[in-house]
């Protein structure tokens, strides 16, 4: 996992991988200044979901992992936290989804960041993750996950 921003892991790109400086330069390039909530097609290795949700309790969140696309969560609005673990330390709840690239996990939520408007963490296929926790009090979040084919 990398936690960050984008501004300063856009100063730095040759430190990762040819996709994921792909990916940090979409998020630098596009406006998503009036997209709606949903899903868009960038191209065949990425695409990305524009969420907007209110954070709340761990308790009545989810962890989660991806095997096929990275995440890179961006956020445009608002604070949350992301709870954080590899996988081999979470109970898997439901087995893999191709369909979804998903497995989902129960476990406490042992470390977090706070990531707030600016912020981009991203998730690789190890790192077991649980957004949407409330930093504090329930908020507004708007972000970017962009996902991009491994």
């Amino acid at each position: 996992m990398i936690v960050d921003t984008l501004s300063h892991l856009l100063k730095d790109e040759a430190a990762y991988g040819e996709k994921i400086q792909r990916g940090l330069q979409f998020l630098r390039d596009t406006d998503f200044t009036g997209q709606a909530a949903g899903r868009y097609e960038v191209n065949d290795e990425m695409f990305y979901f524009i969420n907007e949700y209110q954070t709340k309790a761990a308790g009545e969140c989810f962890w989660e992992a991806h095997r096929v696309n990275l995440d890179l969560h961006y956020i445009l609005e608002g604070t949350e936290r992301i709870g954080y673990a590899a996988i081999e330390q979470l109970d898997v709840r439901d087995d893999y989804s191709a369909e979804k690239d998903a497995i989902f996990f129960t476990g406490a939520v042992e470390s977090a960041v706070t990531a707030g408007p600016g912020a981009l963490v991203v998730c690789y296929p190890q790192d077991g993750h649980m957004t949407g926790i409330e930093a504090g009090k329930p908020e507004a979040v708007r972000k970017v996950v962009l996902k991009i084919k491994l």
